[in-house]
């Protein structure tokens, strides 16, 4: 298999940058939290700290990981692509499902309650559809 050229965003340095980013966010965020009070207008310390923390993770567990685990090829595209449409799908009739929920008065989830549902939803089912048709 012929190694595609890689490119600086998805060099071991790009994830390097944002490992420490990462770690600065949260540094930030943390700062925050101590020095301001929690009812003060405009005190952004839990999102600086939910990102840091999201990098911190994301960067590290690629860091963590050999890059050659990463190497793409024709078959692992088409089973990322087919994973991710059917988790679209899926997603779209999760939707419609919470449209009748609301229309017929059954249940009426907030705007918030309804986007982490979904985002969530999303997320696991990406990722069972491409392990059980990487598996397959």
């Amino acid at each position: 298999m012929q190694k595609e050229q890689r490119s600086f965003f998805k060099s071991r340095t790009w994830i390097t940058v944002l490992f420490i980013f990462g770690i600065a966010l949260l540094i930030v965020g943390l700062g925050e939290m101590l020095l301001m009070p929690v009812d003060a207008q405009g005190n952004a310390a839990i999102p600086f700290v939910t990102f840091g923390f999201i990098l911190i993770f994301a960067a590290g567990a690629r860091l963590y990981r050999d890059e050659n685990d990463f190497l793409q090829d024709e078959r692992s595209r088409k089973i990322g692509a087919y994973g991710l449409s059917w988790s679209w799908f899926l997603t779209f009739i999760v939707l419609f499902g919470f449209f009748w929920l609301d229309y017929l008065g059954i249940y009426q989830p907030n705007a918030g309650a309804l986007s982490v549902i979904l985002i969530l939803f999303m997320g696991v089912s990406a990722k069972v559809f491409q392990w059980y048709l990487f598996r397959k």
